[in-house]
């Protein structure tokens, strides 16, 4: 079995992965497509490394910046 080193939302959607975004304000969690992501990403040009996406997230919900993504599988 091989590791692949999941960095970015391009990476994660190429090995077939979502993400799992957890607020750091409130703790809700959202799971995301990473393909649609990747796509919508790809118009403005380029990729997102996780990182970058943690920093610049925004919950919907309580309106706080700042997330947790991680990989998940998929669920069906």
């Amino acid at each position: 079995m091989a590791r692949h080193k999941l960095d970015s939302v391009n990476e994660c959607a190429r090995r077939g992965y979502n993400l799992r975004i957890t607020c750091r304000g409130c703790a809700r969690v959202i799971e995301a497509n990473a393909v649609l992501m990747m796509q919508e990403i790809g118009r403005r040009g380029g990729s997102l490394a996780l990182e970058r996406l943690e920093e610049r997230a925004k919950c919907r919900e309580c309106g706080h910046r700042g997330a947790v993504v991680m990989p998940c599988e998929v669920n069906f």
